[in-house]
């Protein structure tokens, strides 16, 4: 089981930068021993993801965020508004240099463990783990 040491939970605007610069903040103080220039990398390309292809780049829209310290690992949460088509996977082997579909690749080599759920009203939350 793991004990969590620091919590920081809130919606957003969808403004990615502001995203990012909150869970920085959120992290001074008890971020130490983590990359914290990966951590960015992964929540930029989240929510993006979540601005790009969900509710949470309507008008209005935003995402959920919670950040998670232990003793040993970071864990970050990322939920939509809800109503994107799809569910955000990696793109299959050989897909080509798109201009989309790469942000996932960048969470799966950096992140020690990720994975999306769904909730029932189809809202999509990505998170992730690293390990200090």
């Amino acid at each position: 089981m793991i004990v969590w040491d620091a919590v920081h939970v809130g919606r957003m605007c969808a403004d990615v930068r502001e995203v990012r610069a909150r869970v920085r903040n959120a992290l001074m103080g008890c971020g130490d021993g983590f990359d914290l220039d990966d951590v960015e990398l992964m929540v930029s390309e989240i929510a993006t993801n979540a601005v790009r292809h969900s509710a949470s780049g309507m008008p209005d829209g935003g995402v959920w965020v919670r950040v998670l310290v232990s003793a040993q690992r970071l864990r970050v949460e990322i939920g939509d508004d809800g109503r994107a088509v799809g569910c955000p996977t990696i793109p299959a082997q050989g897909a080509g240099w798109g201009e989309s579909g790469r942000g996932l690749l960048v969470v799966d080599g950096l992140a020690d463990r990720w994975e999306t759920l769904v909730d029932g009203d189809g809202r999509h939350t990505v998170s992730f783990e690293v390990v200090r």
